[in-house]
């Protein structure tokens, strides 16, 4: 079996080669390549954008049977589940599958069949040096000669197409024809490296032209019928061993190179609309053809479409929904007359080809294969990969969560796990998505969390699932790039993404993308967002789910170890921890989920409300007899405070846990508990944290003094709002002269990160944990402060001006941070924060107050102050302006 090289050139006219009969181009390394095969130099696209012309080209069908018939990049959402591709083709009779897009900005070709599904940066401007002959595509060329079978590859190139990286609304011929030479260029550097040999089958051709000398933005609104011959008459060259080098004029579709290169490489035929050239790529003759354009004013998937062009040589007839609306011979120019209704006989016979293929012919992909002998699950293959989600309620969260993980890569399942009992779900499913064919839904209602997720478990079909939350949306990478650790590093068992937090999102669209093509879109319109990284995750299980709801393994190893764990609170933590006990967890350092939660740094699954004993447990390290002496008069404060439901968690690090235990008992109105532990320091700051049963959490330190309303106050900053997970409180200091100062308590992490902080007076939800994970610290020094900003990460502090502690000591506990203290925190912040000093991060309740543009003006001198004094530690970093597209390193 010989390999097959196709190459898609964006945006490139034939009427603007040379070896395609143009009088104006100049001869480039295009025209010199494409001459060594067939040529044919008057290809019809089904569409003027590769958004339409893409899907049909794979599936040698009408853009009015795949879904996609709109120019708007939304229209990606609406591939059709029933349509079969060439890819699908090639993977079943063993080819490896590749597909490569110079541009990640969108992903316009069909997904499905694909197992390398890769792309450069996001536009030409964002590519080192503007240059697309780079070391991402190098990366890939070697990749596809490395593979054991043969192969299928599809190179698409967007030189043209991104204009040089110079955007505007209208362009000359001269313009252009620049433009076009620089992508020869290009185009020559990617042909020698891939070096097509004897086992090699190439075919080089163009989605779609473009309009010259007018704005092609007015031109679309004022003629949004106009499948003129500049945007949809390209060429196709086939170049392969055994054809004689030839140019053919006659008209082709690009519904009919999937078919070819089928017929060329297996002799097997697609049975879909395009036709194999394989007799006129042998020296018969090119048959006689009738070429159709399709495309949708709005994103509705119909199969009669709103307009419609349909050609044969020169004449072109244009319809308006499903009716004639105008007949232009295109040899007389831009100065066409309509014939329409002038007797000319290619009139009828135009108008017989569309009501057939159209009006009166199969309205779905499906009922073609019908037709023609073939099933869907004949030819596709198996499911790669199954999306356990499950969902309590209906809600614009949902719809957008089920539409992102109906646009993946790879060839998925979405097993719906329904716990509504209003059966809104369900209705909404059948009413929506009733032409999905990989959408399961399953009734859930009444179960717990984890018999809802061992219930998708059994009906997995797929050998990788992944667990998704309905509060989440989902780049369209997000089952492909966790799977791909899986195939490099066999020892996985579990693998899971960064996060992204949502501040303003202003892209006016749906689609999601990639994780490359949501940051650029985001950004480049002025909305804000970061991501957040976490890389030892699994060191905080099964206490704390630092890895969150969202993250993948396989199917049968799951299974093996008895599914997902019973659990009250924490189904998910607890699977996990399972799993980690079977092999090593890994982190995919992309930012493969989207939140708009400003309270979370990790997916979580709904419903999940913690079972605690108390609303505060107070967590006190004691650490030597002088401790153990204060701690009748610290438990007496303890049990003055106005709130009651509390729990008092004594530390130590040596056995006198009975000797601690016999001091407490005269206090029999607080619950005391001790935790013992004899390693490190923050080994047993962790112990605390495990231990502890209340929904807050509240480091104390023995020597410090609590006032009555100190915690009561604190909690009521917190109770009954869902948007604050945290408040701090200012202190009194009582130093060596015993006189008081006042110290104000930080709430902001670009204040921790410049200033000496601990965890005195700060009243935080435990679950934060699961955000943050536990301790980390090497060196007693800087636990604390560590500790501090890694929360304050999650969301800023509110803030207690009143000083509601009175303290003896600068800092709690044995704190005493040094330089290299800091050293270690602000690279665990900076690396948290994907190795920048995120400034948008540090900055965003600015940036939730404001526009992005407006938060950067306002803010652009303290940011940089900020980024001035985090870089005098002397560790070398870069301040990512994320919003709008600066970036300034340092």
């Amino acid at each position: 079996m010989k390999n097959i090289i196709w190459i898609v050139i964006d945006t490139l006219r034939s009427d603007m080669l040379a070896s395609c009969l143009s009088e104006t181009a100049e001869r480039n390394e295009i025209d010199e390549v494409i001459e060594q095969g067939v040529l044919f130099t008057d290809v019809m696209t089904c569409g003027g954008s590769t958004r339409i012309s893409a899907p049909a080209y794979f599936s040698a069908l009408r853009p009015g049977l795949t879904g996609m018939i709109h120019h708007g990049v939304q229209t990606i959402r609406n591939f059709k589940d029933d349509v079969i591709t060439v890819t699908e083709h090639f993977k079943l009779h063993g080819y490896q599958t590749f597909r490569w897009d110079d541009s990640s900005l969108d992903s316009c070709q069909p997904k499905r069949g694909f197992d390398v599904f890769e792309s450069g940066y996001p536009t030409l401007e964002h590519t080192p040096e503007k240059n697309y002959d780079n070391e991402r595509r190098d990366a890939f060329i070697k990749k596809v000669r490395r593979s054991k079978k043969p192969f299928f590859v599809n190179f698409h190139l967007d030189y043209i197409h991104d204009f040089g990286g110079n955007q505007t609304t209208s362009w000359t011929t001269d313009e252009y024809l620049k433009v076009v030479s620089k992508q020869a260029t290009d185009f020559k550097a990617l042909w020698d490296k891939i070096n097509p040999g004897p086992e090699d089958i190439v075919a080089i051709t163009s989605d779609h032209g473009c309009i010259l000398n007018e704005n092609y933005i007015e031109y679309d609104k004022n003629m949004p019928w106009g499948f003129a011959d500049n945007k949809t008459r390209v060429f196709a060259s086939f170049i392969a061993e055994g054809l004689t080098p030839a140019k053919k004029h006659e008209l082709i579709r690009s519904l009919d190179i999937a078919p070819t290169l089928l017929d060329l490489a297996l002799g097997k035929e697609m049975k879909a609309q395009g036709v194999s050239l394989k007799g006129a790529l042998e020296g018969g003759q090119v048959p006689k053809l009738i070429g159709i354009a399709e495309r949708n004013i709005t994103l509705d998937a119909t199969s009669v479409t709103d307009y419609a062009c349909v050609r044969k040589n020169n004449w072109a007839l244009y319809f308006h929904k499903g009716e004639p609306m105008a007949l232009y011979d295109n040899s007389e120019g831009t100065n066409v007359t309509d014939h329409l209704g002038e007797g000319i006989p290619v009139e009828k016979e135009l108008l017989k080809f569309y009501r057939e293929l159209v009006i009166e012919g199969p309205q779905t992909a499906s009922e073609i294969y019908a037709q023609n002998g073939i099933s869907i699950s004949e030819i596709r293959s198996p499911q790669e990969v199954s999306i356990l989600l499950p969902v309590y309620e209906w809600n614009e969260e949902t719809r957008l969560c089920v539409e992102s993980l109906t646009d993946q890569i790879l060839n998925t399942e979405l097993i719906l796990l329904d716990a509504d009992e209003s059966g809104k779900v369900e209705k909404e499913i059948s009413e929506r998505y009733q032409d999905r064919l990989y959408i399961r839904h399953v009734d859930t209602q009444q179960l717990p969390l984890h018999e809802m997720l061992n219930t998708g478990l059994r009906l997995a079909t797929a050998p990788f699932a992944v667990t998704a939350t309905p509060a989440c949306q989902y780049t369209e990478n997000f089952c492909y790039s966790l799977r791909d650790i899986f195939l490099s590093k066999p020892d996985t068992v579990l693998s899971y993404p960064n996060m992204k937090r949502l501040i303003s999102d202003t892209r006016e669209m749906e689609y999601i993308g990639n994780d490359d093509c949501f940051d650029e879109i985001i950004f480049s319109r002025l909305g804000s967002g970061f991501e957040h990284k976490t890389t030892t995750a699994a060191y905080s299980l099964p206490h704390f789910n630092e890895i969150g709801a969202c993250a993948m393994f396989e199917t049968e190893t799951l299974r093996n170890v008895g599914g997902f764990a019973s659990s009250v609170s924490d189904v998910i933590g607890k699977t996990w921890y399972k799993l980690n006990r079977k092999g090593r967890i890994r982190h995919v350092n992309r930012g493969l989920v989207i939140s708009k939660d400003r309270t979370i740094l990790r997916p979580v699954m709904p419903n999940q409300d913690g079972d605690f004993d108390c609303k505060i447990s107070i967590i006190v390290p004691i650490k030597d007899a002088a401790d153990q002496r204060m701690l009748p008069a610290f438990l007496t404060m303890l049990s003055k405070q106005i709130e009651k439901s509390i729990e008092v968690l004594l530390l130590t690090q040596d056995d006198k846990s009975g000797l601690i235990a016999a001091l407490a008992e005269n206090f029999s109105d607080l619950s005391i508990r001790t935790v013992n532990r004899s390693d490190g320091y923050h080994e047993l700051m962790n112990s605390g944290l495990y231990a502890a049963r209340g929904e807050y959490l509240f480091w104390a330190d023995i020597t410090d003094r609590l006032l009555p309303q100190c915690l009561s106050t604190l909690l009521e900053q917190l109770e009954g709002k869902n948007d604050v997970s945290t408040a701090k409180c200012g202190h009194l200091l009582h130093g060596s002269d015993n006189v008081p100062q006042k110290i104000k308590a930080m709430g902001q992490v670009r204040e921790m990160l410049c200033e000496i902080c601990d965890l005195r007076g700060l009243l935080y939800k435990r679950r934060l944990h699961n955000d943050v994970g536990i301790f980390r610290s090497p060196n007693n020094n800087e636990h604390g402060w560590d500790m501090c900003v890694r929360l304050a990460l999650v969301e800023p502090f509110v803030i207690v001006e009143e000083p509601l502690i009175i303290a003896g000591k600068a800092f709690q506990f044995n704190m005493q941070p040094s330089i290299e203290s800091y050293h270690r925190i602000l690279r665990s912040s900076i690396n948290s924060m994907g190795n920048a000093v995120d400034l948008v991060r540090l900055y965003e309740d600015d940036f939730r107050r404001h526009s992005a543009e407006q938060a950067r003006y306002i803010l652009e001198d303290e940011m940089m102050l900020t980024l001035k004094l985090i870089n005098k530690s002397g560790i070398s970093s870069g301040a990512l302006l994320r919003v709008p597209k600066v970036q300034v390193a340092k």
